[in-house]
């Protein structure tokens, strides 16, 4: 404020976009040297006002005039941030660029009355632009510094910031606003626009407040801003007590505030600039404490400067007294409204609460309880049937071929599989039934109130049948069937924490006598269930401990000729010893741990086949790709890289798939199977006749051989009387081969008579006990030779491998 007694200026505090780092960015380059010219005309300010360069007769013009400068440079300098801006930001700029044009003008004006005019008017033109500075610096503030506007936590804190505010009027009005309002000298005018100064800075405090109390850290161009706005208020306030006490003349060091807010201001406003659209960061704990202490400390204040006026019944008394009333009233108002907000705020935790509590307990898929909340569950069921003297049934459910559909459909159509099979499951299960999803594709049943153990089975095989109905996803009618295995409480187990171990049990025997199906527990599964469990504990990091190995079962023409060799994948561990590939290889599917074990087999058999063909060993090589592997996107590309590595022809290796793998995305099999083809690998259909058939497909897709289930092999009679008509339809396999342009392969084949009778029968080459048991690559390789000198065939050489 300078000029005219109780004339008071201020200016804003702007801020930028939430979130921004204290650390100071870099000023924008064309800002510098305008800032620069600001930082220097406030510098010779104050040193102008130390050392009081020129005399007294100087004293106004030097100190209007340089003020004039300091707030021109201001100006400028918000204009070029005006120019440079955009979006939001520049509407705040826009404000901020009209509050310097009139603060510029206000000043403009106070000096041509002080010099110029030289007895300048109280109350003037220049107060109503000061006036007007005032509100368009407030609304540039607001919206650079994104304050909150509405809301109950906007209200608490902007009654916080009203209580300081208020009790900062009331020891403004004992120590100089009494003065102004009571002197009766001056034109009651005078007084009101003398006050109305004070009332504004007090205005403007209380948004400054706001940005501080808000849950918020102050950014870098907020500090610089609340800096230069704390020095414009105060300069403002010593100002109205210097004048009131006529200690105040143009040039005194109060004057050197206003010059450096602007400087504080301007440096404010070029970093808000660089601030970006980033999260609001936590406040310091200093801004908490401050937060939550300030509105009882300046009711604090207050009663203490109550308690210390009491007896002096003056107007500046009673001002101070309906002051203190006033914050009192705000205080009980802020108190209701915090307890308003923290109502709503425990609201909304209790509900959060309660979701967590849901989310704990249930899955967020399907909507089912889990497994958390089934074993709850089991505990209060067990004691309820245990009270009513009846049976409780836990059916374990594990979904067979949903894997399939998550590689081939995607995790979308997975998802809305596990959604409808839920639904099946709730809608079929007896009254009573709690279902619940335990993982990936396990679900679990409990039913209650049963008389007798085995009346659980035909609640498994009832859900069964709807599950094994077509899913109606999204362009498909795809299936899922299920293991089923049923445990019964006392039957089976003793108590609830084995109910789920026994169905598990069941389950697995389920899946090893080929899925889709419901077993009742017995003893003896369990055995073979920790059998399992034995063999995932070890099977995990098998490969990597290299316990795998290959073993190779000849192919043989109607001459006796070895045309290939089948590579058979072995396990030997040190504590189990040998187990049957029937064992582990389910196993290996289940824990996904297929694909990387069917691609070791691929390079491992490729490479094999090249050290033989390099040897004078011209075979081709046979490896079985499990569904899965083939499902994966990679597949071919691991196919090429195995024969790439190994040096191999493609015509060196004869892929092993299944009926069930054809008729299963037809589109993307038949693509993948095309790419092998190009590179002269041979596809062959295994155990064909035991599946799902489908003809038409062999017509349209790169197939090379047929392999007769080695079941149909050992149903042939020596006599030729088999009477289930093995004969025929390996006679039948063989035409329909033959006229597609495929060669026929028997499996199986143990005795003379079964070779000579599938060689009658159409079959092209023979594989089995035969010929030779699966043996590891060295003693192949001398049955081989032993083999050829038996039929007296040479052994060959070397051969060159063509790549």
């Amino acid at each position: 404020m300078r000029g005219s007694p109780g004339t008071v200026r201020t200016l804003s505090q702007p801020a930028g976009h939430s979130g921004t780092p204290m650390v100071a960015p870099a000023l924008p380059p064309a800002l510098r040297p305008t800032l620069g010219l600001l930082i220097v005309a406030a510098g010779l300010h104050s040193a102008w006002l130390v050392f009081g360069w020129g005399g007294a007769e100087w004293r106004e013009w030097f100190s209007d005039l340089h003020y004039l400068l300091v707030v021109g440079l201001f100006l400028v300098a918000v204009g070029q941030l005006f120019a440079r801006s955009t979006g939001p930001l520049r509407v705040a700029f826009a404000w901020l660029l009209a509050h310097a044009l009139v603060r510029f003008a206000a000043e403009g004006s106070w000096a041509y009355l002080e010099l110029i005019v030289r007895v300048p008017p109280f109350p003037s033109f220049a107060d109503g632009l000061y006036f007007l500075a005032y509100l368009l610096q407030g609304a540039a503030f607001v919206l650079l510094a994104r304050l909150p506007l509405l809301g109950l936590r906007t209200a608490r804190l902007a009654l916080d910031s009203l209580i300081v505010v208020g009790a900062v009027g009331v020891f403004s009005w004992q120590l100089f606003l009494a003065g102004i309002a009571g002197d009766a000298s001056e034109p009651l005018v005078s007084r009101l626009v003398s006050l109305t100064y004070p009332v504004l800075d007090l205005f403007l405090l209380s948004l400054l407040l706001l940005a501080v109390f808000r849950h918020q850290r102050l950014r870098a161009h907020e500090v610089f801003f609340a800096l230069g706005l704390g020095l414009n208020i105060i300069g403002d306030f010593i100002f109205v007590y210097l004048t009131q006490t006529g200690s105040y003349v143009t040039g005194h060091p109060v004057d050197a505030l206003w010059a450096w807010s602007f400087v504080l201001e301007g440096l404010g406003a070029a970093f808000a600039v660089r601030v970006g659209p980033r999260a609001s960061r936590r406040p310091g704990t200093w801004q908490v404490r401050l937060t939550l202490l300030s509105p009882y400390l300046a009711l604090l204040a207050s009663f203490a400067l109550l308690l210390a006026l009491y007896q002096r019944q003056t107007l500046a008394v009673s001002g101070v007294l309906w002051g203190t009333a006033l914050v009192t009233v705000l205080v009980m108002v802020r108190q209701i409204v915090m307890f308003i907000d923290n109502a709503r705020l425990h609201r909304a935790l209790t509900a959060r609460e309660a979701e967590l509590e849901h989310l704990a307990h249930h899955d967020p898929l399907t909507g089912l309880p889990n497994r958390r909340a089934l074993t709850a569950h089991l505990e209060e069921a067990v004691r309820r049937a245990r009270a009513s003297g009846t049976r409780l049934a836990l059916l374990f459910v594990d979904l067979d071929g949903f894997k399939h559909i998550n590689d081939t459909l995607g995790h979308a159509a997975g998802d809305a599989a596990l959604r409808e099979v839920a639904r099946r499951l709730r809608e079929n299960a007896p009254a009573g039934a709690q279902v619940a999803r335990l993982s990936g594709d396990e679900f679990a049943v409990v039913v209650p109130d049963l008389a007798e153990a085995d009346a659980a089975l035909p609640v498994g095989e009832a859900l069964l049948s709807a599950l094994t109905a077509p899913l109606a996803l999204p362009g498909t009618g795809a299936r899922v069937g299920a293991s089923v295995g049923v445990a019964v409480w006392p039957d089976h187990v003793p108590d609830a924490g084995g109910l789920l171990r026994s169905a598990d049990s069941a389950m697995y025997h389920v899946k090893l006598r080929g899925k889709n199906g419901v077993r009742l527990f017995s003893p003896e599964l369990d055995a073979e269930w920790r059998g399992r469990q034995e063999i995932e504990r070890h099977l995990r990091g098998a490969l990597d401990r290299g316990e795998f190995r290959l073993h190779y079962q000849p192919q043989c023409g109607p001459g006796g000729e070895v045309v290939g060799a089948e590579a058979l994948l072995r396990w030997t561990h040190p504590e189990l010893g040998e187990v049957p590939p029937r064992r582990f290889v389910p196993v290996a599917e289940d824990l996904g741990l297929i694909g990387p074990l069917g691609e070791w087999v691929l390079r491992e058999a490729c490479r094999q086949a090249a050290a033989w063909r390099a040897g004078g060993l011209p075979l081709r090589v046979a490896v079985n790709v499990s569904p899965a592997q083939f499902a994966q996107a990679d597949f071919p590309a691991q196919v090429r890289a195995a024969l790439e590595s190994a040096g191999l022809p493609g015509s060196a290796l004869d892929l092993e798939i299944t009926e069930r793998l054809l008729v299963q995305d037809m589109a993307r099999t038949a693509h993948q199977l095309a790419l092998l083809g190009g590179w002269g690998v041979r596809i062959s259909i295994d155990d064909f006749g035991t599946g799902h058939s489908a003809l038409a497909y062999l017509l349209r897709l790169p197939i090379s051989a047929l392999k007769v289930d080695r079941g149909f092999v050992q149903e042939l009679d020596e006599a030729g009387q088999d009477g289930v008509g093995a004969a025929r339809v390996v006679q039948a396999v063989a035409g329909l081969a033959h006229n597609l342009g495929l060669t026929v392969v028997a499996e199986g084949v143990e005795e003379p008579w079964q070779r000579q009778r599938v060689l009658d029968l159409g079959c092209d080459y023979v594989q089995g006990y035969f010929l030779a048991r699966p043996l590891p690559p060295a003693e192949f390789e001398r049955w081989w030779r032993a083999h050829e000198a038996g039929r007296g065939v040479p052994a060959p050489g070397p051969v060159e491998v063509p790549v």
